[in-house]
Protein backbone atom coordinates (compact mmCIF):
# COMPACT_ATOMS: atom_id res chain seq x y z
CA UNK A 1 0.00 0.00 0.00
CA UNK A 2 1.48 3.59 -0.97
CA UNK A 3 -0.39 6.68 -0.12
CA UNK A 4 0.84 9.56 -1.79
CA UNK A 5 -0.36 13.63 -0.91
CA UNK A 6 0.53 17.27 -2.17
CA UNK A 7 -0.69 19.75 0.28
CA UNK A 8 -2.03 23.06 -1.20
CA UNK A 9 -1.91 26.05 0.99
CA UNK A 10 -1.13 29.96 1.13
CA UNK A 11 2.15 30.28 0.21
CA UNK A 12 3.78 31.87 3.69
CA UNK A 13 2.16 29.09 5.35
CA UNK A 14 5.00 26.91 6.69
CA UNK A 15 4.43 23.34 7.22
CA UNK A 16 6.39 21.62 9.73
CA UNK A 17 7.09 17.99 10.41
CA UNK A 18 6.37 17.07 13.54
CA UNK A 19 6.77 14.51 15.57
CA UNK A 20 4.15 13.40 18.43
CA UNK A 21 4.80 10.87 21.13
CA UNK A 22 2.57 7.94 22.52
CA UNK A 23 1.14 9.18 25.46
CA UNK A 24 -1.14 8.00 28.71
CA UNK A 25 -3.54 10.56 29.91
CA UNK A 26 -5.61 10.79 33.51
CA UNK A 27 -8.77 10.66 33.76
CA UNK A 28 -11.32 13.48 32.33
CA UNK A 29 -8.41 15.19 30.62
CA UNK A 30 -9.32 17.63 27.92
CA UNK A 31 -7.04 18.31 24.37
CA UNK A 32 -6.38 21.76 23.13
CA UNK A 33 -7.62 21.80 19.39
CA UNK A 34 -6.95 24.54 16.83
CA UNK A 35 -10.14 26.64 18.17
CA UNK A 36 -11.65 24.22 20.62
CA UNK A 37 -11.19 21.64 23.49
CA UNK A 38 -12.70 18.15 23.11
CA UNK A 39 -11.86 15.31 26.06
CA UNK A 40 -8.97 13.01 25.18
CA UNK A 41 -8.67 9.91 25.36
CA UNK A 42 -6.67 6.90 27.74
CA UNK A 43 -3.80 6.95 25.33
CA UNK A 44 -3.03 8.23 22.19
CA UNK A 45 -0.58 6.80 19.46
CA UNK A 46 3.06 8.20 18.42
CA UNK A 47 2.22 9.87 14.52
CA UNK A 48 4.37 11.92 12.29
CA UNK A 49 2.52 15.05 10.88
CA UNK A 50 3.20 17.09 8.02
CA UNK A 51 1.63 20.28 9.94
CA UNK A 52 0.13 23.83 9.07
CA UNK A 53 2.37 25.56 11.74
CA UNK A 54 -0.71 27.75 13.13
CA UNK A 55 -3.02 25.09 14.04
CA UNK A 56 -3.67 21.65 16.04
CA UNK A 57 -4.32 19.39 13.06
CA UNK A 58 -2.25 18.04 9.95
CA UNK A 59 -2.55 17.81 6.29
CA UNK A 60 -1.23 14.23 6.47
CA UNK A 61 0.44 12.00 8.58
CA UNK A 62 1.04 8.69 9.70
CA UNK A 63 1.03 6.76 12.99
CA UNK A 64 2.65 4.33 14.54
CA UNK A 65 0.27 1.01 13.18
CA UNK A 66 0.94 2.09 9.50
CA UNK A 67 -2.40 3.85 9.67
CA UNK A 68 -1.92 7.37 6.62
CA UNK A 69 -4.26 10.07 6.13
CA UNK A 70 -4.33 12.53 4.11
CA UNK A 71 -6.91 15.62 3.75
CA UNK A 72 -8.33 17.98 0.89
CA UNK A 73 -10.72 20.74 0.90
CA UNK A 74 -14.00 19.88 -0.91
CA UNK A 75 -16.90 22.57 -1.71
CA UNK A 76 -20.15 21.77 -1.02
CA UNK A 77 -23.93 23.14 -0.97
CA UNK A 78 -24.08 22.44 2.88
CA UNK A 79 -24.08 25.79 4.53
CA UNK A 80 -20.50 26.42 5.72
CA UNK A 81 -19.88 27.10 9.85
CA UNK A 82 -17.89 30.23 10.16
CA UNK A 83 -17.70 30.27 14.02
CA UNK A 84 -14.05 28.97 15.20
CA UNK A 85 -16.03 26.82 17.99
CA UNK A 86 -16.04 23.27 15.87
CA UNK A 87 -13.33 21.31 14.71
CA UNK A 88 -11.01 21.88 11.41
CA UNK A 89 -11.02 18.81 9.12
CA UNK A 90 -6.79 18.96 9.58
CA UNK A 91 -7.90 18.96 13.58
CA UNK A 92 -10.07 15.56 12.29
CA UNK A 93 -7.01 13.45 10.93
CA UNK A 94 -4.65 14.22 13.56
CA UNK A 95 -7.61 13.21 16.46
CA UNK A 96 -7.72 9.72 14.08
CA UNK A 97 -3.71 9.35 13.72
CA UNK A 98 -3.43 9.37 17.80
CA UNK A 99 -6.34 7.13 18.08
CA UNK A 100 -6.70 4.58 15.24
CA UNK A 101 -5.37 0.98 14.98
CA UNK A 102 -6.70 0.37 11.57
CA UNK A 103 -8.32 2.44 9.02
CA UNK A 104 -12.12 1.94 9.64
CA UNK A 105 -11.15 2.85 12.99
CA UNK A 106 -9.64 6.08 11.93
CA UNK A 107 -13.27 6.27 9.64
CA UNK A 108 -15.10 5.76 12.91
CA UNK A 109 -13.05 8.49 14.64
CA UNK A 110 -13.50 11.23 12.11
CA UNK A 111 -17.26 10.39 11.56
CA UNK A 112 -18.01 10.70 15.53
CA UNK A 113 -15.99 13.65 15.97
CA UNK A 114 -18.25 15.37 12.93
CA UNK A 115 -21.18 14.12 14.55
CA UNK A 116 -20.45 15.24 17.95
CA UNK A 117 -17.84 18.68 17.31
CA UNK A 118 -18.66 19.40 13.82
CA UNK A 119 -17.13 21.01 11.34
CA UNK A 120 -16.28 24.58 10.70
CA UNK A 121 -14.26 27.62 11.29
CA UNK A 122 -11.69 29.67 9.43
CA UNK A 123 -9.06 27.06 7.63
CA UNK A 124 -6.43 29.26 6.25
CA UNK A 125 -3.83 31.45 7.99
CA UNK A 126 -5.22 34.69 8.51
CA UNK A 127 -7.92 34.64 6.05
CA UNK A 128 -11.77 34.12 5.42
CA UNK A 129 -11.61 30.69 3.50
CA UNK A 130 -14.10 28.06 4.05
CA UNK A 131 -15.28 24.28 3.17
CA UNK A 132 -15.64 20.73 3.93
CA UNK A 133 -13.21 17.94 3.84
CA UNK A 134 -12.45 14.77 2.43
CA UNK A 135 -9.78 12.25 3.30
CA UNK A 136 -7.98 9.57 1.90
CA UNK A 137 -7.47 6.85 5.05
CA UNK A 138 -5.33 3.62 4.69
CA UNK A 139 -3.24 0.86 6.84
CA UNK A 140 -1.28 -1.81 4.92
CA UNK A 141 -4.14 -4.11 4.37
CA UNK A 142 -6.76 -1.57 3.10
CA UNK A 143 -7.89 1.94 1.67
CA UNK A 144 -10.88 3.85 1.81
CA UNK A 145 -12.46 7.65 0.62
CA UNK A 146 -14.30 9.55 3.27
CA UNK A 147 -16.31 12.54 1.89
CA UNK A 148 -18.48 15.36 3.98
CA UNK A 149 -20.62 17.90 3.32
CA UNK A 150 -21.57 19.63 6.39
CA UNK A 151 -22.66 16.67 8.77
CA UNK A 152 -23.01 14.84 5.92
CA UNK A 153 -20.42 12.05 5.08
CA UNK A 154 -19.80 8.86 2.88
CA UNK A 155 -17.52 6.54 2.54
CA UNK A 156 -15.87 4.09 -0.14
CA UNK A 157 -13.89 1.58 -0.02
CA UNK A 158 -10.75 1.87 -2.63
CA UNK A 159 -10.67 -1.71 -4.76
CA UNK A 160 -7.28 -0.88 -6.94
CA UNK A 161 -6.50 2.65 -7.37
CA UNK A 162 -7.98 6.06 -6.68
CA UNK A 163 -6.99 9.49 -6.29
CA UNK A 164 -9.00 12.65 -4.38
CA UNK A 165 -8.39 16.36 -4.94
CA UNK A 166 -10.33 19.49 -3.86
CA UNK A 167 -13.90 17.86 -5.34
CA UNK A 168 -16.31 15.37 -4.22
CA UNK A 169 -15.63 11.93 -6.38
CA UNK A 170 -18.41 9.39 -4.63
CA UNK A 171 -21.47 9.36 -6.37
CA UNK A 172 -24.24 6.96 -5.20
CA UNK A 173 -21.60 3.91 -4.85
CA UNK A 174 -20.77 4.40 -1.44
CA UNK A 175 -19.99 1.59 1.21
CA UNK A 176 -21.34 3.76 3.95
CA UNK A 177 -22.57 7.19 4.93
CA UNK A 178 -24.83 9.40 7.29
CA UNK A 179 -26.95 12.17 6.38
CA UNK A 180 -28.92 13.17 9.52
CA UNK A 181 -29.98 16.37 9.65
CA UNK A 182 -29.42 17.39 5.81
CA UNK A 183 -31.87 19.02 3.55
CA UNK A 184 -29.85 19.51 0.50
CA UNK A 185 -29.76 17.61 -2.66
CA UNK A 186 -31.83 14.54 -3.62
CA UNK A 187 -32.70 14.07 0.13
CA UNK A 188 -36.19 16.36 -0.59
CA UNK A 189 -36.16 14.30 -4.06
CA UNK A 190 -37.39 10.14 -4.33
CA UNK A 191 -34.45 8.95 -6.42
CA UNK A 192 -30.89 7.43 -5.20
CA UNK A 193 -28.83 9.92 -3.61
CA UNK A 194 -25.27 10.56 -5.72
CA UNK A 195 -23.04 12.46 -3.39
CA UNK A 196 -21.03 13.85 -5.70
CA UNK A 197 -24.03 15.30 -8.01
CA UNK A 198 -26.13 16.14 -4.73
CA UNK A 199 -23.80 18.20 -2.66
CA UNK A 200 -21.19 19.75 -5.34
CA UNK A 201 -20.96 23.55 -5.20
CA UNK A 202 -19.95 23.33 -9.23
CA UNK A 203 -18.91 27.02 -8.83
CA UNK A 204 -16.17 26.64 -6.24
CA UNK A 205 -15.39 23.17 -7.60
CA UNK A 206 -14.62 24.14 -10.89
CA UNK A 207 -12.26 27.19 -10.41
CA UNK A 208 -10.18 24.83 -7.67
CA UNK A 209 -9.72 22.89 -10.99
CA UNK A 210 -9.47 19.57 -8.87
CA UNK A 211 -11.32 17.62 -11.04
CA UNK A 212 -8.52 18.12 -13.81
CA UNK A 213 -5.86 17.54 -10.93
CA UNK A 214 -7.30 14.40 -10.11
CA UNK A 215 -7.87 13.26 -13.90
CA UNK A 216 -4.14 14.08 -14.22
CA UNK A 217 -2.72 12.26 -10.76
CA UNK A 218 -5.12 8.71 -11.82
CA UNK A 219 -4.12 9.24 -15.31
CA UNK A 220 -0.29 9.26 -14.23
CA UNK A 221 -1.28 5.85 -12.03
CA UNK A 222 -3.07 4.03 -14.50
CA UNK A 223 0.04 3.92 -16.27
CA UNK A 224 1.74 2.60 -13.81
CA UNK A 225 -1.14 0.12 -12.18
CA UNK A 226 0.69 -3.19 -10.66
CA UNK A 227 4.06 -2.16 -9.92
CA UNK A 228 4.26 1.58 -8.45
CA UNK A 229 6.78 2.29 -6.47
CA UNK A 230 7.32 4.55 -3.84
CA UNK A 231 9.64 6.56 -6.62
CA UNK A 232 6.86 6.47 -8.89
CA UNK A 233 4.75 8.41 -6.22
CA UNK A 234 7.22 10.90 -5.88
CA UNK A 235 7.51 12.01 -9.51
CA UNK A 236 3.68 12.00 -9.97
CA UNK A 237 3.67 14.60 -6.61
CA UNK A 238 6.68 16.34 -9.07
CA UNK A 239 4.02 16.97 -12.16
CA UNK A 240 3.14 19.88 -13.29
CA UNK A 241 0.42 18.42 -16.29
CA UNK A 242 2.52 19.82 -18.69
CA UNK A 243 5.78 19.39 -20.69
CA UNK A 244 8.65 20.28 -19.49
CA UNK A 245 10.64 23.20 -19.03
CA UNK A 246 6.91 24.38 -17.13
CA UNK A 247 6.15 27.99 -17.20
CA UNK A 248 5.06 29.49 -14.25
CA UNK A 249 2.20 31.69 -14.33
CA UNK A 250 0.64 29.06 -17.08
CA UNK A 251 -2.52 27.23 -15.87
CA UNK A 252 -1.61 27.90 -12.06
CA UNK A 253 -3.94 25.17 -10.66
CA UNK A 254 -4.05 22.20 -12.96
CA UNK A 255 -0.70 21.02 -11.93
CA UNK A 256 -0.44 18.69 -9.09
CA UNK A 257 3.19 20.62 -7.95
CA UNK A 258 1.11 23.55 -7.76
CA UNK A 259 3.00 27.00 -7.82
CA UNK A 260 1.09 29.83 -6.48
CA UNK A 261 0.38 32.68 -8.81
CA UNK A 262 -2.97 33.94 -10.12
CA UNK A 263 -6.39 34.94 -9.15
CA UNK A 264 -6.97 31.97 -6.96
CA UNK A 265 -2.88 31.59 -5.27
CA UNK A 266 -2.12 28.30 -3.45
CA UNK A 267 1.07 26.37 -3.65
CA UNK A 268 2.34 22.78 -2.52
CA UNK A 269 3.16 23.97 1.16
CA UNK A 270 4.27 20.22 2.15
CA UNK A 271 4.34 16.33 0.72
CA UNK A 272 3.98 12.92 2.08
CA UNK A 273 4.78 9.21 0.55
CA UNK A 274 4.03 6.73 2.66
CA UNK A 275 4.83 2.77 1.98
CA UNK A 276 2.46 0.54 4.27
CA UNK A 277 3.02 -3.21 4.55
CA UNK A 278 1.90 -5.57 6.95
CA UNK A 279 4.22 -6.63 9.84
CA UNK A 280 6.79 -3.53 8.34
CA UNK A 281 7.29 -0.73 10.47
CA UNK A 282 5.85 2.36 8.27
CA UNK A 283 7.96 3.99 6.22
CA UNK A 284 7.46 7.76 5.04
CA UNK A 285 8.90 10.26 2.87
CA UNK A 286 8.26 13.87 3.63
CA UNK A 287 9.52 16.81 1.89
CA UNK A 288 9.42 19.41 4.76
CA UNK A 289 9.40 22.23 2.22
CA UNK A 290 7.26 23.28 -0.32
CA UNK A 291 7.92 22.72 -4.16
CA UNK A 292 8.46 18.86 -4.41
CA UNK A 293 10.03 18.98 -8.10
CA UNK A 294 12.42 21.33 -6.71
CA UNK A 295 13.54 19.67 -3.27
CA UNK A 296 13.89 16.74 -1.34
CA UNK A 297 12.31 13.98 0.01
CA UNK A 298 13.36 12.43 3.26
CA UNK A 299 12.64 9.12 4.82
CA UNK A 300 11.26 8.60 8.24
CA UNK A 301 10.28 6.09 10.14
CA UNK A 302 7.83 4.88 13.63
CA UNK A 303 7.79 2.18 15.78
CA UNK A 304 5.23 0.98 18.30
CA UNK A 305 4.02 2.90 21.33
CA UNK A 306 7.19 5.65 20.46
CA UNK A 307 7.64 8.29 22.99
CA UNK A 308 11.28 9.85 21.94
CA UNK A 309 12.55 11.38 18.93
CA UNK A 310 15.69 10.30 17.65
CA UNK A 311 18.18 11.35 15.07
CA UNK A 312 17.60 15.31 14.15
CA UNK A 313 19.16 18.46 14.70
CA UNK A 314 16.70 21.24 15.31
CA UNK A 315 14.05 19.90 17.62
CA UNK A 316 11.88 22.01 18.74
CA UNK A 317 8.72 21.79 20.55
CA UNK A 318 5.46 22.31 18.68
CA UNK A 319 2.79 24.76 20.33
CA UNK A 320 0.19 22.23 19.80
CA UNK A 321 2.03 19.19 21.77
CA UNK A 322 4.42 16.99 20.21
CA UNK A 323 8.14 18.39 18.35
CA UNK A 324 8.75 20.26 14.91
CA UNK A 325 11.32 18.01 13.67
CA UNK A 326 13.20 20.63 11.64
CA UNK A 327 12.98 23.80 13.24
CA UNK A 328 9.22 25.52 14.40
CA UNK A 329 8.95 28.11 10.86
CA UNK A 330 6.50 30.01 10.49
CA UNK A 331 5.17 33.22 7.79
CA UNK A 332 7.99 34.82 8.25
CA UNK A 333 11.51 34.25 6.80
CA UNK A 334 13.62 31.94 9.22
CA UNK A 335 17.10 30.77 7.40
CA UNK A 336 17.71 28.17 10.06
CA UNK A 337 14.32 26.24 9.50
CA UNK A 338 13.93 23.55 6.78
CA UNK A 339 10.79 24.90 5.08
CA UNK A 340 11.95 28.68 4.21
CA UNK A 341 15.51 26.46 3.18
CA UNK A 342 13.08 24.87 0.69
CA UNK A 343 11.38 28.32 0.00
CA UNK A 344 14.99 30.21 -0.73
CA UNK A 345 15.14 27.68 -3.72
CA UNK A 346 11.77 27.42 -4.87
CA UNK A 347 10.89 31.26 -4.96
CA UNK A 348 14.31 31.62 -6.78
CA UNK A 349 14.07 29.31 -9.49
CA UNK A 350 10.46 30.27 -10.21
CA UNK A 351 11.44 33.12 -11.49
CA UNK A 352 13.80 32.21 -14.09
CA UNK A 353 12.86 27.96 -14.19
CA UNK A 354 14.10 26.69 -17.36
CA UNK A 355 17.61 27.85 -15.95
CA UNK A 356 17.83 27.13 -12.91
CA UNK A 357 15.68 24.10 -12.73
CA UNK A 358 18.52 21.96 -14.37
CA UNK A 359 20.40 22.64 -11.12
CA UNK A 360 18.63 21.26 -8.84
CA UNK A 361 17.94 18.17 -10.42
CA UNK A 362 21.17 17.67 -10.83
CA UNK A 363 22.40 18.40 -7.16
CA UNK A 364 19.20 15.99 -6.12
CA UNK A 365 18.55 13.23 -8.38
CA UNK A 366 21.02 10.65 -8.28
CA UNK A 367 21.83 11.20 -4.57
CA UNK A 368 18.00 11.07 -3.58
CA UNK A 369 17.16 8.01 -5.40
CA UNK A 370 20.38 6.13 -4.04
CA UNK A 371 18.69 7.44 -0.54
CA UNK A 372 15.49 5.78 -1.30
CA UNK A 373 17.15 2.42 -2.68
CA UNK A 374 19.52 2.45 0.44
CA UNK A 375 16.45 3.01 3.10
CA UNK A 376 14.43 0.80 0.88
CA UNK A 377 16.87 -2.59 0.83
CA UNK A 378 17.11 -2.04 4.55
CA UNK A 379 13.32 -1.81 5.34
CA UNK A 380 13.54 -5.64 4.27
CA UNK A 381 15.71 -6.59 6.48
CA UNK A 382 15.82 -4.19 9.98
CA UNK A 383 13.33 -3.15 12.43
CA UNK A 384 12.86 -1.34 15.42
CA UNK A 385 15.69 1.09 16.63
CA UNK A 386 17.81 0.02 13.65
CA UNK A 387 15.89 1.12 11.28
CA UNK A 388 14.68 4.58 12.97
CA UNK A 389 18.99 4.88 12.94
CA UNK A 390 19.18 4.32 9.15
CA UNK A 391 16.28 6.82 8.47
CA UNK A 392 17.21 9.73 10.58
CA UNK A 393 20.88 9.34 9.11
CA UNK A 394 19.65 9.66 5.32
CA UNK A 395 17.26 12.38 6.61
CA UNK A 396 20.35 14.53 7.41
CA UNK A 397 22.29 13.82 5.00
CA UNK A 398 19.35 15.08 2.65
CA UNK A 399 17.91 18.44 4.64
CA UNK A 400 22.46 18.56 4.19
CA UNK A 401 21.48 18.13 0.53
CA UNK A 402 18.91 20.91 0.66
CA UNK A 403 20.95 23.15 2.01
CA UNK A 404 23.71 22.45 -0.37
CA UNK A 405 20.93 23.29 -2.97
CA UNK A 406 19.86 26.66 -1.40
CA UNK A 407 23.01 27.93 -1.13
CA UNK A 408 23.89 27.21 -4.97
CA UNK A 409 20.85 28.32 -6.65
CA UNK A 410 21.33 31.42 -5.01
CA UNK A 411 24.53 31.79 -6.45
CA UNK A 412 23.19 31.06 -9.90
CA UNK A 413 20.51 32.94 -9.56
CA UNK A 414 22.68 35.97 -8.59
CA UNK A 415 24.80 34.83 -11.92
CA UNK A 416 21.85 36.10 -14.02
CA UNK A 417 21.63 39.20 -12.49
CA UNK A 418 18.14 39.69 -12.00
CA UNK A 419 16.89 38.20 -15.00
CA UNK A 420 13.49 36.63 -14.76
CA UNK A 421 11.48 34.44 -17.56
CA UNK A 422 7.93 35.11 -16.13
CA UNK A 423 4.90 37.34 -16.52
CA UNK A 424 5.83 40.48 -14.98
CA UNK A 425 2.49 40.21 -12.94
CA UNK A 426 3.71 36.89 -11.88
CA UNK A 427 7.00 38.32 -10.91
CA UNK A 428 5.08 41.85 -8.95
CA UNK A 429 2.52 39.24 -7.29
CA UNK A 430 5.36 37.11 -5.87
CA UNK A 431 7.40 40.22 -4.89
CA UNK A 432 4.38 41.09 -2.58
CA UNK A 433 4.26 37.73 -1.23
CA UNK A 434 7.88 38.13 -0.51
CA UNK A 435 8.09 41.41 1.23
CA UNK A 436 4.85 40.17 3.12
CA UNK A 437 7.40 37.20 4.56
CA UNK A 438 10.02 39.85 5.25
CA UNK A 439 12.22 37.34 2.21
CA UNK A 440 14.33 39.05 -0.60
CA UNK A 441 15.67 37.34 -3.06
Amino acid sequence: MIVAKNSDREPNEAQNITFVPASDHPAGSRVRCTYIEIPQVGHTYAALLSRPFWMFGAEMGVNEHGVAIGNEAVFTKEKYHKENDALLGMDMLRLALERSRNALEAIDVVTRLLSVHGQGGVHTMGGTKYYHNSFIIADPSEAYILETAGSAWVCKKVEDIATISNCLTIGDDYHMGSFDGIKTGSRTKKKQLHFSRDFSDTVFTHFARGRTRRSCSYDLMSKRKGDITSSDMMQILRSHNTAEPYHPGQRPMEQLCLHAGGLISSQTAGSMVAVLRKGRMPLVYFTGTSAPCMNVFKPHTIIKNQKKIYHTERLTPSSFGGYDMYGSASDRWDRESLWWTGESIHRRVLMNYSSLVPVVHSARNEKERMAIESVEKKWEKSDGMDFLAVCGKHAKDLVLLNKKISDTVTIEYMKLENKRNVPWWFAYQWHRINVKAGFFI
